[in-house]
């Protein structure tokens, strides 16, 4: 159903941001690996999530950037909230490299990072696919990853909620924060 849903939302021309009637529920696996990120924090805590990896030179940045401002648009109106980057090149970025990557864009963000198997339905479990180019055994330090920038706003529960694209919809995510109380208090 998600697949569905990410197909339809990028089949447009522009980007939308997609609210869901009926919140999809993320895997326990899933759920829980986000809830370590901010472990022995609210457990109310609202989380946007992203995907991307540290060596991105222009989108993650960007996403980066945008996720900071929406964590701080969201606490501006008194939503529990936080944002976690999940990287996709766990063999480029160490905990170190990310620990310092993320450090940049505010203090209100952590991130993810897994390997093999664990990433992988990790991925498929927000529909998130990836592709590397030139990665090899000769190459495994300067190839390129392709991903997309869908980013998911998941509920205290586990539940995806709302699905959006990172760089051009933070707007529209600032306005829901303002508008739409009501999502925050369920």
């Amino acid at each position: 159903m998600l697949a569905i849903l990410l197909l339809a939302a990028s089949a447009g021309s522009e980007a939308a941001t997609v609210l869901l009637r009926r919140p999809i529920p993320l895997l326990p696996e899933a759920a829980a690996r986000l809830n370590q990120v901010h472990a022995g924090k609210d457990p109310r805590m609202w989380q946007l999530v992203v995907f991307g990896f540290a060596h991105c030179k222009d989108v993650c940045p960007a996403s980066l950037a945008n996720l900071s401002m929406l964590v701080k648009a969201g606490t501006a109106e008194r939503i529990r909230l936080s944002g976690i980057f999940v990287t996709i090149d766990p063999d480029r970025d160490t905990d170190a490299t990310l620990s310092q990557y993320i450090k940049a864009f505010g203090t209100d963000l952590g991130y993810l990072r897994l390997e093999g198997e664990e990433l992988e339905r990790f991925k498929a479990a927000f529909s998130v696919e990836t592709a590397f180019y030139t990665k090899n055994a000769g190459n495994m330090l300067n190839y390129q990853v392709d991903h997309s920038t869908t980013a998911f706003l998941i509920d205290p529960a586990g539940n995806i909620r709302v699905i959006f694209d990172a760089l051009t919809d933070s707007t529209d995510i600032e306005d829901l924060f303002r508008r739409n109380r009501t999502l925050f208090e369920s």
